[in-house]
């Protein structure tokens, strides 16, 4: 080969590796600018969603929570005064017979 052929193969090799790093460089933009524009404002929205939906889970947790409470204190509270009541009388009959 001669050396002017080697300087042309030389000078497009040069060329080509030029326009791919350009290449390269404009795909990195672009991706950045996707990123910057579509992906974080995305995420962003995802997780103030997700913050929305956690609290509504505690909230409902709660709300939950509070109705099985009261659920249990209605039914455990009406058997709890009549058992009070059962167990003064029963007392009361007792120290009635021992006072005599």
């Amino acid at each position: 080969m001669s050396s002017d052929k080697i300087k042309d193969v030389k000078l497009a090799g040069e060329a080509a590796a030029d326009s791919a790093r350009e290449e390269l460089d404009a795909v990195k933009a672009h991706i950045e600018r996707l990123v910057t524009q579509h992906i974080v404002p995305a995420l962003g929205r995802a997780s103030g969603k997700a913050g929305d939906l956690t609290e509504q889970a505690v909230a409902n947790a709660r709300e939950l929570a509070d109705h099985t409470r009261n659920d249990l204190a209605k039914r455990t509270g009406s058997h709890t005064s009549w058992l009070s009541i059962a167990i003064s009388g029963v007392v009361g009959f007792v120290i009635g017979r021992m006072s005599r």
